[in-house]
């Protein structure tokens, strides 16, 4: 729901308030099954079983905007104040009975009433309310200015780390007004110059409640009796507060022969800090470490846009193109790390510093071993290898293969992206194109992808005949094996280029004659043909993976090609 109220000329006051609601039920049926390999039972689930969800959550945002515009001679001001509060309530129902009757008994009464079941639920809630203020000045639109300031306040701090101040600031000189400009306007015809600085804060990586000592409940003896209790199992940080993030950018606007060329050029610097980190604590002090504010990530880069305006007779050409070089580097840990995660069968990341955020980590390879003699004559990593296996590389040279082998192994996030949009008119026809892409990163295939049938999970069609034997010693993959996962470590070898390059969206639309709709009273009417996602450049292709998807498990809902043919009409 929206409101507009003018008070007085150039003095206007607005207000939007809009309710979110989400209810998702789940019903997750295990059945019993077997598979058979001629009469042998190969693997089999003899436990069937269900698991009830209900999950319901309800938001209300209230927005308030006072805007205000003034111009007198040279000077044009404009001020706006606001006010915006969301208010979030989560709830959440789970059940859990197994040994149904049957298969296609699923109500959850059906299962069996004993110590097996199981059910649970949790209740949220969360706010944030800002205050937030601009002021924009210009003088002859020639030199601008803008002052903004937010006073945001979360629910998920307390004391006087509940509230925080952020405030930016941007300030532009259009170099192309000014009067020695003179003649160059004919190619130059606009230039302008700007700067910002801005402090934003973040809440929504730290947890509901982090500030408060947590009760866990636990079971102990007692008289010889199993007692319910309850504990503190880790430390709470009241102290915490908002991750703040600093940017500076500083651009170049060019606009050439009178529009018909467009570039912008911007360099940044972001840093952000108090970052949630887990630091260590003394074992003695018998509790979990919390999270506080402490560590410093740095970004830094540069954007470019370009664009063009044509006309040719019937014919208009629009494109703009942009590309974009980022730099991710963690800064500072406060004396801590590294902090590994994962393993062999996930993929293993670090945050060190020095290196991007959350980096690949594992073991370097150099193909695969042709001979035993070659094997057996390296040094041992996890058995003993015989040819056909992936030599994993002793790096620092001390005869051993253990963790201390590890290093950086690339970088998940993207150094480079790139897209831009084409737009050609001929008369009443128009083709939009829209194209994306990434470079400069790796994705981490994980779990069946990269077991390579090690469990007797699927293996992907890229394995067919592109795995070590004696007669296929150039192999892609190392030699088949079962529950030996050796092979399928946390390598370099399960870190695919994952760059690409996608044509996102194509549009042909044709806009019917004027003349033609108005008789069937429609202002406007266009009939198109489009298609979304039609094609994807990039070697994840091999392994049937999204390039926009993450490292890991591969449970997404893949992006669809989508077709449409459709009708536009406004009356």
């Amino acid at each position: 729901m929206t409101g507009t109220l003018q008070i007085l000329e150039g003095l206007s006051f607005s207000t939007q308030v809009a309710f979110r609601t989400n209810d998702v039920t789940g019903k997750d049926f295990v059945n019993t099954w077997q598979t058979r390999d001629s009469t042998v039972v190969k693997k089999s689930n003899l436990i069937n079983s269900l698991t009830e969800t209900r999950n319901n959550l309800r938001e209300i945002t209230v927005n308030s905007l006072l805007n205000y515009q003034v111009d007198f001679g040279s000077h044009g001001i404009k001020v706006l104040a606001g006010y915006s509060q969301i208010q979030n309530d989560f709830s959440t129902l789970r059940a859990y009975r197994q040994n149904f009757y049957n298969n296609d008994v699923t109500s959850i009464a059906g299962g069996a009433n004993d110590a097996t079941k199981d059910n649970g639920g949790r209740d949220s809630e969360w706010g944030l309310r800002s205050f937030f203020g601009r002021i924009n000045y210009s003088f002859k639109d020639k030199y601008l200015l803008e002052v903004n300031g937010r006073y945001d306040g979360s629910s998920r701090f307390t004391g006087d780390n509940q509230y925080s101040f952020f405030p930016s600031f941007s300030a532009g000189w259009r170099i192309s007004e000014e009067s020695f400009w003179g003649n160059l306007g004919e190619y130059v015809s606009d230039l302008k110059l700007r700067a910002s600085w801005g402090r934003t804060g973040n809440n929504t990586n730290v947890g509901l409640y982090s500030y408060y000592a947590q009760m866990n409940p636990v079971t102990y003896s007692f008289g010889g009796n199993v007692v319910q209790g309850y504990e503190q199992q880790q430390i709470a940080d009241p102290n915490i507060t908002w991750e703040t993030a600093t940017q500076t950018d500083i651009g170049l606007d060019i606009e050439l022969f009178g529009g018909k060329y467009t570039i912008a050029i911007d360099r940044y610097e972001k840093t952000n800090r108090d970052i949630l980190l887990a630091l260590p604590v003394p074992g003695a002090l018998g509790l979990q470490a919390g999270t506080q504010n402490a560590g410093v990530v740095e970004n830094k880069g540069w954007e470019f846009q370009a664009g063009s305006n044509h006309r040719f007779g019937n014919v208009s050409l629009r494109t703009n193109l942009n590309f974009s070089v980022n730099n991710n580097k963690v800064v500072d840990l406060a004396g801590t790390g590294p902090f590994i995660t994962g393993n062999d069968i996930d993929p293993r990341f670090i945050i060190e510093e020095g290196y991007p955020m959350n980096a690949f980590w594992g073991y370097k390879t150099d193909g695969l071993f042709q001979s035993d003699a070659e094997a057996a004559a390296y040094p041992q990593f996890m058995r003993p290898a015989v040819v056909g296996d992936v030599k994993v590389l002793d790096l620092n040279n001390d005869g051993v293969i253990n963790p201390r082998d590890m290093t950086y192994l690339g970088n998940p996030i993207p150094g480079n992206r790139y897209g831009g949009t084409i737009n050609v008119g001929y008369k009443a026809f128009s083709l939009n194109i829209t194209l994306q892409g990434a470079a400069d990163f790796g994705m981490r295939i994980a779990r069946a992808l990269g077991e390579a049938g090690n469990y007797e999970g699927f293996t992907p069609s890229i394995y067919t005949n592109n795995y070590w034997t004696p007669e296929r010693p150039n192999a892609r993959f190392p030699r088949p094996t079962k529950q030996d996962l050796r092979n399928q470590a946390s390598t370099d070898r399960m870190i695919i280029d994952a760059s690409y390059f996608r044509v996102k969206n194509i549009q042909l639309m044709y806009e019917l004659p004027v003349d033609l709709t108005r008789r069937i009273f429609v202002d406007r009417a266009s009939v198109f043909v489009s298609g979304t996602n039609l094609i994807t450049f990039s070697k994840l292709n091999d392994w049937n993976l999204d390039p926009e998807s993450t490292s890991g498990w591969q449970n997404y809902y893949p992006q669809t090609s989508l077709y449409t043919l459709g009708v536009n009409l406004q009356f």
